[in-house]
């Protein structure tokens, strides 16, 4: 099975900053092996951090930005030779409040190594676009200024300081998805091969295509059109046409469609059905999520 988080449509979103800070640490000292129950984003302006999940291995070199999801193992290392200075800053993607909530309490840290597991795939949906993934490594020298400032206003505390840091987390996140969105469009060739199909999909969500179906609206054999699928979408035709279902579930439910609605809008006989469909990828059912307006939901698969 494919395993990805779904954040939600971009426009749906409000992220809040938990926790904000610039430290000079010394070589050798290790964070982890732990997780932690949100979202981080370490920016190495000095020095070398190592990041350890599963058994991949990232080095973040100055300039560079790891991303770590929540509940996911790792280890972050400072380099033996020389010590680090970085930006560190825990996030939520999703709530109404833009309080902080440190997460400190709440970091479980593991007296051994944990069990071998990648590191997820998280998305974000893009009005017009594809679903963009959000790299668990990149550069972003772009992003520094901007995170200097949310360490700033973190610290301050000035009147009104929750909703600025509010404003420029989400800055720094659109430029995120905006730098993968810019290194997408060298697939944009690949991405017109299968447009016929796509277009099938977000105009009859409710349908259950088969991949023929899908195969044969852009000329190209089921196998060959699954695998070139697979390449351009990041998921192959049914978990992706899944996800899809799914998110405009979510959008319907927001504007207070009533379940019953939602579930025959989407092709379902069954309310029941729909619903069982939907908690177990969401983790909520639908009348839960239309009650508290989708915070800290999470979805996987």
């Amino acid at each position: 099975m494919e395993h990805f988080r779904s954040l939600g449509p971009m426009d749906l979103l409000l992220p809040a900053v938990n926790y904000a800070n610039i430290q000079n640490v010394p070589a050798g000292v290790v964070y982890g092996p732990r997780t932690i129950p949100d979202y981080q984003l370490v920016y190495v302006v000095s020095g070398r951090m190592d990041l350890f999940i599963g058994s991949d291995e990232y080095a973040i070199l100055p300039g560079n930005c790891a991303y770590l999801g929540s509940d996911t193992p790792h280890k972050l290392s400072v380099h033996p030779d020389k010590s680090v200075t970085f930006i560190s800053l825990h996030f939520d993607w999703h709530r109404l409040s833009p309080e902080p909530i440190h997460p400190g309490l709440r970091i479980k840290y593991f007296n051994e190594s944990p069990p071998f597991e990648p590191a997820q795939s998280y998305t974000v949906e893009v009005e017009g676009y594809c679903s963009v993934a959000i790299p668990v490594h990149f550069r972003f020298m772009e992003g520094e200024r901007m995170l200097h400032q949310i360490v700033q206003e973190y610290k301050e505390e000035e009147h009104g300081y929750s909703f600025v840091l509010r404003g420029l987390l989400m800055q720094v996140l659109s430029e995120i998805i905006r730098r993968e969105l810019d290194v997408s469009t060298t697939h944009s060739s690949k991405r017109s091969m299968i447009r016929n199909a796509l277009q099938m999909i977000v105009e009859h969500p409710e349908r259950a295509w088969s991949i023929t179906e899908l195969a044969e609206s852009c000329g190209y054999h089921h196998i060959y059109f699954s695998q070139l699928f697979k390449e351009v979408m990041g998921l192959s035709p049914k978990p992706y046409m899944i996800h899809k279902r799914i998110q405009l579930a979510k959008k319907l439910l927001l504007k207070e469609e009533k379940v019953e609605v939602v579930a025959t809008k989407l092709g379902y006989t069954s309310i029941h059905y729909f619903s069982r469909h939907f908690k177990s990828i969401t983790g909520m059912s639908p009348s839960t999520f239309r009650l508290y307006g989708g915070e800290d939901d999470h979805t996987s698969e």
